[in-house]
């Protein structure tokens, strides 16, 4: 990086993008995009932005960009998507080191070749980069049986807003050195840090899988079949339901719908799904279906990328079906998917195609239906004009008060993608 003449800043022509649309966040275009393709080049270009006071907002490959408040600066898109490749691969430990912005189907195809698996599976899996999915800490189905990203990093490397680097954690599973420190950059936006490279313990992929879809009347009985599944202590990676539309769409069962997703070893598969036939039989439920695992997992992936306005609403577990009903009767005949992580108390919708208006109204109605439930909204994308009526985070709690602190600590100019996080740090 080097300061032009006329004092503004200029950088190697090579790594200056055009500032296209792509970058554009809540309708701000910043005035320059940097390509970063190496860590020295990223740690030269936050010492240049602290320099200049330049408020920067990394960028991977722009699947996830929606989530945030509305930046309060924005000056430069920091393009990392050059910024990519594995560091380390052990598959006998277990465990793989990779760039931020590496492709997670890229290093899903990689893992496979060992029968192994990063367990992860946001919205837009296949297009968003390992870095991005830390960031926002996006989970997808897969949160019922593997957890959420925090769970799988066990390491981490982070540029701070001066262009300084940290790590935290290790290379190793059986690592306990130091504090966990890199956890706090999980879904934190890039307002703490910039994520340069992470290393994750990984899973071996099962020897045999089924997926199954269930029938049911009302959200409250497909809830109850959830739970039943739960308590059961089968052997279930994903147990999502799915509102009526949606269900209809993804698996083309009629009515609401339960997916477990059962592996393990062939014997205990196949013993799993006689269990899940009898959970059937005995509940208002009709008999499981056999659903094409790729198909299904290829079709809620495109049906829940957040675009338009996505919405995520957290509960308790035993609340989600006061949640489903009423909103599903919210959406109705608005081309919405519905689709609850039932187990883990989380409810996510989205409609594709939505004017501002709406979008307001809807937000209005969402949060009442999860305050009524004794739940909160994380609203994962919405016109900007929408989040202008409050803090896509939610309302304000004590803990923010936290990660005020956190945020003066690490980011005191205030340049790392300032107003994106909760409470518009």
């Amino acid at each position: 990086m080097r300061m032009s003449d006329a004092g503004s800043l200029a950088v190697a022509s090579d790594r200056l993008h055009e500032v296209s649309d792509r970058y554009t966040v809540d309708g701000i275009r910043p005035s320059q995009a940097w390509e970063v393709r190496g860590e020295n080049e990223l740690g030269e270009a936050l010492t240049e932005a602290a320099t200049r006071r330049l408020a920067v907002i990394p960028y991977g490959a722009g699947s996830h960009l929606a989530l945030g408040n509305p930046p309060a600066r924005y000056d430069v898109a920091l393009d990392l998507a050059p910024f990519a490749g594995v560091l380390e691969y052990e598959p006998d430990d277990l465990t793989i080191t990779v760039r931020a912005g590496t492709r997670l189907a890229e290093v899903q195809d990689l893992l496979a070749r060992r029968r192994l698996s990063l367990p992860l599976d946001p919205p837009g899996a296949g297009r968003c980069t390992v870095g991005g999915m830390l960031a926002t800490a996006l989970t997808g189905p897969l949160r019922h049986g593997y957890g959420t990203p925090r769970d799988w990093v066990i390491g981490m490397r982070v540029a701070l807003a001066d262009g300084t680097f940290a790590r935290s954690g290790g290379r190793v599973v059986k690592n306990v050195t130091g504090y966990d420190m890199h956890k706090l950059h999980i879904g934190a936006l890039g307002t703490l840090g910039v994520i340069a490279e992470a290393t994750f313990k990984l899973a071996p992929l099962p020897r045999a899988e089924r997926a199954l879809g269930i029938a049911a009347p009302t959200a409250t009985a497909v809830c109850a079949l959830a739970a039943a599944a739960q308590r059961s202590g089968l052997p279930l990676l994903v147990v999502e339901a799915l509102a009526p539309p949606t269900a209809h769409a993804l698996t083309g069962l009629h009515g609401w719908a339960l997916v477990l997703r059962l592996a393990g070893g062939p014997n205990a598969v196949a013993r799993a799904v006689r269990e899940v036939h009898g959970l059937a039989d005995r509940s208002d439920a009709t008999t499981a279906h056999d659903i094409d695992l790729a198909t299904f997992d290829a079709a809620w992936h495109a049906a829940f990328h957040p675009d338009g306005l996505a919405v995520r609403i957290s509960t308790r577990p035993s609340d989600v079906g006061r949640v489903l009903e009423p909103l599903d009767r919210r959406l109705a005949g608005r081309g919405a998917h519905i689709s609850a992580t039932v187990c883990a108390g989380v409810t996510r919708a989205v409609i594709p195609a939505i004017d501002e208006a709406y979008a307001r109204a809807v937000l209005r109605d969402v949060r009442d239906i999860a305050a009524r439930a004794g739940g909160s909204v994380i609203v994962d994308a919405a016109p900007p004009a929408a989040k202008a009526d409050g803090d896509v985070f939610g309302e304000p709690r004590p803990d923010w008060a936290i990660m005020r602190r956190l945020k003066d600590l690490f980011d005191p100019l205030r340049l790392l993608a300032p107003g994106r996080y909760l409470g518009r740090l």
